[in-house]
């Protein structure tokens, strides 16, 4: 009830008052015209004898903002007494009250207006302290449960502000019913876990487990420690981990990581060694698997458009159910399935599902797959190594792999963590410790750590191989040692590679040999004739040389050796080389001695006492005596083989067959295409099928349906 109203119904009430005396109707008077002292002092003389018409009287005075006596806290407590001693009394006095407007309805009005009013105060302040003694003054006002929310939502957001765990403890203790209360206990759990742990040591994560092992944050710690103690990868840190933390649920995938790491080769040797090694390993039935699985060769086939894998004996052992297939590698397969890459061992199970956009073989355990248009790296087992954010990934070497972002390159290690920023314009691969890199379009080394070795001063630069590598500057080459000295100046056009410690050095079409020392041992006047069949290295001691139109032969002294006999000369295979004359070619000795007479058109190398010829446009097979064995009766072909196992490739009319040794056509030439595939199988293409052919055996192992 506003002032106005009450002051009325006092006006009212004192109006008809017409019997009652004495100071408590002085004091109504003395309200009634804004006297506020005089009825404050009246009141007051009357609290005693009429205490609840007083204490109403004054809880209205303290109540009122035009006078110097307000106080919301002393209204309430008057109210309160006005209400109480009210209650208390009989009927009739309570009604004699109500000529002074005293009655349980105003009181409970100007309680309620306090209530409000006091709650408009506190609120105001805005402070814990305020809040807390509104609830503790204020029991009985419905603003108290609202008072009570925002004092915990406040004390909450200071203790937010302080954000220790030793803050949110507290809260939790003051403040247990609080609507934030949830909040306040995971904000604890996390807080005490990152500060028990702020070191991010194995020894914290150990003693947070000791301490805190009802934390919701246990397995986040026990992850850390395995994180942390498998952090570089090895082989030792995987055993370690799995002997001393058994009731990690990270000792599984360790175990299995070992595993991985230990046969990534996927050999029988890797295997058993791992066997012998480890006889704890707790999932025999997957070594044992492997082991029987290891040595098995699959073949690649084809039903009905679908692909599978058959073994050497042509039965099926992986169902053509694939929409593509790859060789194995390292046991695992890539295979497709809904336009999308996965992995299956020999056994034909899953091992990586199908979720790439594309995948690469896996090589030294790890695969480079695609998602999304860009690149990360998996293991053996699946997991992400590396996300998949990068444009380009190379294969590791020497424990470190290129990856790109746009046009620029860095290193990553084995767990895929970025250890050589993504800086270079260019990056190759590691070789003996060091790394060709590019930077404002000069080039130079980094080691592993990322430190730069050999400063950016080269325009091109090459890997090192037996401590040396070729460099370029000012578009002439030359070669350096890994501390950077010169071993060679940047002096000559073209530097080959190196063959029984010499090399070959050319300037202005004249070439000849240095060794590794950088000393120049054979001179450099020989003539460069650009042919890149001919190789320009020492074999035996020797090496093909050209001078003044004349072809020979020459040792590391530099001494010439030739003969007017020959035109030109190739180098040696099984003590004979091809020497030209007059067109004809021939095969001399090592003492330059004709050895088989100037006969064929072409020929080539000697392999296991064989050489395929050329006569009348026909390529035929004769031995180092020059004794024909295989009649001239084939085309000439880029893809002409050498004999194995008693079996050469040979070309008649574009289409391919076998032979034997004594010319009989094993398999007719009306093949497409032969290729090599391995454990001595041929795979034979025609009319866009396919079969495969033990050459040992000399049969087919499988036929696609129209072969």
């Amino acid at each position: 009830m506003n002032r106005l109203k009450i002051g009325a119904i006092l006006i009212l009430l004192c109006i008809s008052y017409n019997g009652v005396a004495g100071k408590i109707s002085k004091a109504y008077e003395a309200l009634k015209i804004y006297n506020y002292f005089e009825a404050k002092r009246l009141f007051d003389k009357s609290l005693k004898k009429e205490t609840a018409p007083a204490a109403f009287g004054l809880s209205n005075i303290y109540f009122r903002q035009d006078n110097p006596f307000f106080n919301i806290d002393s209204a309430y407590f008057y109210i309160t007494l006005s209400e109480k001693k009210f209650e208390s009394l009989s009927k009739k006095n309570r009604t004699n009250y109500l000529l002074f407007g005293v009655s349980f309805v105003t009181i409970d009005s100007l309680k309620n207006s306090i209530h409000k009013k006091a709650f408009e105060i506190y609120k105001n302040k805005n402070t814990i302290e305020a809040f807390d003694k509104f609830i503790s003054i204020y029991v009985t006002a419905p603003e108290c449960f609202d008072a009570i929310e925002l004092r915990n939502a406040l004390a909450f957001s200071e203790t937010k502000n302080i954000d220790t765990y030793q803050a949110y403890e507290k809260y939790i203790e003051t403040y247990p019913f609080s609507n934030q209360i949830k909040e306040a206990k995971d904000r604890f759990h996390l807080m005490k876990f990152k500060s028990l742990t702020k070191n991010n040591t194995i020894e914290e994560f150990e003693q947070f487990l000791l301490q805190d092992s009802n934390s919701p944050f246990v397995d986040e710690a026990k992850n850390k420690i395995y994180s942390l103690a498998t952090k570089s990868g090895s082989i030792q840190e995987y055993y370690q981990f799995v002997k001393k933390y058994p009731d990690n649920p990270n000792v599984e995938y360790a175990w299995l990581t070992l595993y991985a790491l230990n046969t990534a080769s996927y050999t029988l040797e890797s295997l058993l060694e791992f066997k012998s090694e480890f006889p704890d390993f707790p999932f025999k039935d997957i070594l044992i698997e492997d082991i029987e699985l290891c040595n098995k060769t699959l073949l690649p086939v084809r039903e009905n458009g679908k692909w599978g894998f058959v073994d050497l004996s042509g039965h099926s052992v992986v169902p053509c159910i694939y929409e593509w297939v790859e060789n194995f590698s390292e046991g695992l397969a890539e295979c497709g399935l809904n336009n999308k890459s996965g992995f299956i061992n020999k056994a034909g199970k899953l091992i990586i599902p199908f979720i790439y956009e594309q995948v690469e073989a896996f090589n030294k355990g790890y695969s480079v797959v695609q998602v999304n248009e860009n690149y990360g790296l998996i293991n053996k087992l699946g997991k992400r190594i590396l996300q998949y954010s990068y444009d380009e990934i190379s294969e590791f070497s020497e424990g470190l792999a290129t990856v790109s972002i746009g046009d620029k390159f860095g290193y990553i290690n084995e767990q895929g963590v970025i250890v050589i920023p993504i800086n270079y314009t260019k990056a190759f691969d590691f070789k003996e410790g060091l790394a060709a890199v590019e930077l404002g379009g000069q080039s130079g080394y980094i080691n592993k750590a990322g430190e730069v070795v050999i400063g950016f001063k080269y325009d091109w630069v090459d890997n090192f191989k037996n401590g040396l590598a070729k460099v370029k500057s000012l578009k002439k080459m030359g070669l350096i040692n890994q501390e950077g000295e010169i071993i060679i100046p940047c002096e000559y056009d073209l530097i080959g590679d190196f063959k029984e410690d010499a090399v070959m050095v050319m300037k202005d079409q004249k070439y000849g040999f240095a060794n590794s020392k950088g000393k120049l041992i054979v001179p450099v006047e020989f003539d460069y004739s650009g042919n890149f069949w001919l190789p320009l290295e020492f074999k035996n001691g020797l090496a093909v040389a050209d001078k003044n139109g004349k072809q020979g032969l020459i040792d590391k002294t530099g001494k010439y050796f030739t003969s007017k006999d020959y035109d030109r000369i190739e180098p040696f295979s099984e003590g004979l080389a091809p020497v030209l004359k007059k067109d004809k070619w021939g095969y001399m000795d090592e003492k330059l001695k004709l050895q088989i007479s100037y006969t064929y058109q072409s020929v080539r190398e000697f392999n296991d006492c064989v050489a395929s010829v050329l006569k009348n446009n026909k390529i035929g097979f004769i031995n180092k005596s020059g004794k024909v064995v295989v009649d001239f009766l084939f085309d000439e072909s880029d893809d002409f083989a050498h004999f194995k196992n008693g079996l050469c490739v040979v070309t008649l009319e574009e289409q391919t067959g076998l032979i034997d040794l004594s010319g009989k056509l094993i398999v007719p030439c009306e093949i497409d295409v032969i290729s090599e595939f391995r454990e001595n199988v041929f795979k034979f293409e025609k009319n866009s099928k396919m079969a495969y052919y033990n050459y040992l055996s000399r049969t087919y192992i499988w036929k696609e349906e129209g072969y």
